[in-house]
């Protein structure tokens, strides 16, 4: 599989997109949806796409409002706002966060690193964001990423544009598949009612934490009866992941990740993480260390504390070096996050922040309750 999407894939994909994945039309009350479309006006493909999604919301009835984005106008906003201003709570994301039924972004960041040198405008907003983060998380508002290869995101992440287009639309043609949902119920099951996950790998990788509790949630790209009875009711497309809230004071041990980005601050080689009591306590690097110092001081709450652990289950994804919709998908992978798990994830962490942080098992496993669940990158069955 590879090239760019087709007019009939893309109106195809729309059509699965709205009725199959966000279940997009009446709501129980007899009204039609409300959905806040925002996409990256950059790449024209995306806005074509973008323009497919909200004909199909007509098509069933619902109301829309269509936002364009580019990175370039976030960062005029942040350098131009007063520091008062970008502590209020803007009227327009209110009215949206308390009326939408559902909000979707397509697309990625046309320029990832935007936010460098705006670092501590940034974290004026943090507040702001958590304070939408709840209103949304009241309302059971459902949402979804769609991804889209925006050209300066490849750039920025130093992936050709043309591989990185085939990597993306290659994982959103694998989303609906039957390889991806099998994938999935295997570790869905792997991890369903279960206590303690550990994670070994080369480099001194030996890394515990619990789950006892918590519900193992499984990104397919669809929104099943099951998800919204339980409140899960988002979606990542390009899809492909099973993930969990680990007990948020229950990490312990170190964990080694090869190559880590961050968004708007940077990348890093050789990052390792040591947790203890959930907590990050401390972390080195062989490249790019001040790039999680300066993302730790731009954020606020618990962001530094384990909030999700992830597998990858997309066997069209491929590493981009950047785009995390696409690099958490990888069939092979594990990711770890810090920070804000509320919501979505039924964890306790509340903060401005969630980072999640990539890892190549091809070298590891992966034990639950002792038993082997991954070995090398793939199913132990």
């Amino acid at each position: 599989m590879s090239g760019e999407l087709s007019d009939m894939e893309m109106g195809s994909l729309a059509r699965k997109f709205v009725r199959r994945s966000m279940r997009i039309g009446k709501k129980r009350n007899g009204k039609y949806d409300a959905v806040r479309i925002v996409y990256n006006r950059i790449d024209s493909s995306c806005e074509k796409f973008a323009l497919k999604v909200e004909e199909e919301c007509w098509r069933v009835g619902a109301h829309t409002l269509l936002l364009g984005y580019s990175s370039e106008r976030a960062k005029i906003k942040y350098t131009l706002s007063p520091e008062k201003s970008l502590r209020e709570m803007s009227p327009f994301a209110e009215v949206i966060a308390k009326r939408a039924d559902t909000l979707i972004f397509i697309g990625e960041e046309d320029k990832p690193n935007w936010a460098m040198g705006l670092a501590a405008k940034v974290k004026l907003t943090a507040p702001v964001r958590e304070k939408l983060h709840e209103i949304t998380d009241g309302r059971k508002t459902r949402w979804a990423y769609f991804g889209w290869p925006v050209p300066g995101a490849a750039r920025a992440y130093g992936c050709a544009v043309k591989k990185f287009r085939r990597i993306f639309f290659d994982s959103i043609r694998k989303t609906f598949t039957p390889e991806l949902i099998k994938l999935c119920k295997f570790y869905h099951d792997a991890l369903a009612e279960k206590n303690e996950v550990r994670i070994t790998a080369t480099g001194g990788t030996d890394l515990t934490f619990r789950i006892k509790g918590r519900p193992v949630l499984v990104d397919d790209g669809i929104l099943s009866n099951e998800d919204i009875a339980r409140g899960d009711v988002g979606v990542n497309i390009p899809a492909g992941e099973v993930f969990i809230a680990p007990l948020e004071t229950s990490a312990d041990g170190k964990i080694l990740f090869e190559k880590v980005a961050i968004p708007g601050f940077g990348k890093l080689d050789g990052l390792e993480l040591k947790f203890r009591r959930g907590k990050v306590v401390s972390y080195e690097a062989v490249r790019g260390r001040e790039n999680f110092t300066k993302f730790l001081k731009a954020n606020t709450g618990e962001k530094d504390r384990i909030g999700e652990f992830g597998i990858g289950t997309n066997p069209g994804a491929a590493y981009t070096g950047g785009s995390i919709i696409i690099d958490e998908k990888i069939f092979g992978t594990i990711h770890i996050a810090i920070g804000n798990n509320r919501g979505a994830y039924h964890g306790k962490n509340r903060a401005s922040s969630h980072l999640d942080i990539i890892k190549d098992m091809r070298r590891g496993q992966v034990f639950v309750d002792g038993e082997l669940v991954m070995n090398r990158g793939k199913p132990a069955r």
